[in-house]
């Protein structure tokens, strides 16, 4: 009976030990009520192109990076060059950026873009980045998103996949 006990304590020791070690970050209820606006959807026109990701409440952890990859489409979306600006609350046409700061950054392939929050969002809040910069040819544009939490060794989600139309002027048809 005690050499039993004593596997067991030393057995047990062993799994806690180790899950402490291995400790991740992760939501509990991760986001997936994204959503993507682009007030001019026009090819060739200027675009303010805003990414609207509401945390949940439950989510555990705050959001610290998306990542968006441009699934195929008839022409590469264009992002800008100008830094991102970010917001807090409901999305607004014109909301003002005063909240924090994000770091957008396309891959060399320019198919993913990886938006880094700084202060990193949490969880109740909605956050909105907005990029600024041209229209790409008509067609319907989507991207699937990764979600990381804040944390050691965090664990990412699949988000939603987001979809936006552009349509050729109307003086050209």
């Amino acid at each position: 009976m005690k050499k039993t006990v004593l596997q067991l304590l030393i057995g047990s020791s062993f799994f806690w030990s180790g899950a402490f070690v291995n400790a991740q970050s992760y939501f509990h209820q991760p986001p997936f009520d994204l959503a993507i606006h682009n007030p001019s959807s026009v090819q060739g026109q200027r675009s303010r192109t805003t990414i609207s990701i509401p945390v949940p409440k439950k989510a555990g952890v705050a959001l610290k990076t998306v990542v968006l990859t441009q699934l195929p489409s008839p022409d590469q979306w264009y992002w800008g060059r100008r830094s991102s600006h970010v917001y807090l609350g409901s999305y607004a046409l014109r909301g003002r950026e005063n909240d924090g700061k994000a770091t957008a950054s396309v891959s060399t392939s320019g198919n993913a873009l990886t938006i880094k929050l700084n202060p990193p969002v949490l969880p109740g809040e909605q956050v909105n980045v907005v990029l600024e910069g041209f229209n790409p040819d008509e067609g319907i544009y989507q991207w699937s998103t990764l979600l990381i939490p804040e944390g050691d060794k965090p664990i990412a989600n699949q988000g939603p996949v987001l979809r936006t139309t552009i349509y050729m002027p109307p003086f050209l048809n």
